[in-house]
């Protein structure tokens, strides 16, 4: 569910759910967060904000830079495409491997 400072769903938000979705994947598992208000934004001089992206199943967190003319969006997207929020994979080693047991049907 996306949470922001100012408790209202802003177009970013909306918009990055909609992405989301177009990219099979289920909002519900990410966390939006959109803080223009921060410490650290007005620190770092970003008038717009930031944008941070979490995925709840993987823990997979990345934040944007939201402010006027960044290139926030198409950031989130490319890193969509790279797989950085990919669903989680179990590694092989830990793949439980079924044995072909031989059949032995007696009559």
């Amino acid at each position: 569910m996306a949470t922001m400072t100012n408790h209202r769903t802003s177009d970013k938000v909306v918009a990055l759910r909609q992405l989301l979705q177009s990219r099979g994947h289920d909002v519900r598992d990410f966390e939006i967060e959109e803080d223009s208000r921060s410490g650290i934004s007005q620190l770092l001089g970003l008038a717009g904000g930031i944008l941070t992206l979490r995925r709840r199943s993987t823990g997979e967190i990345r934040v944007y830079s939201a402010g006027p003319g960044s290139a926030w969006f198409a950031s989130i997207a490319s890193d969509l495409e790279r797989g950085y929020f990919r669903a989680a994979t179990p590694n092989v080693g830990f793949q439980r491997r079924l044995q072909a047991a031989g059949s032995s049907i007696w009559l």
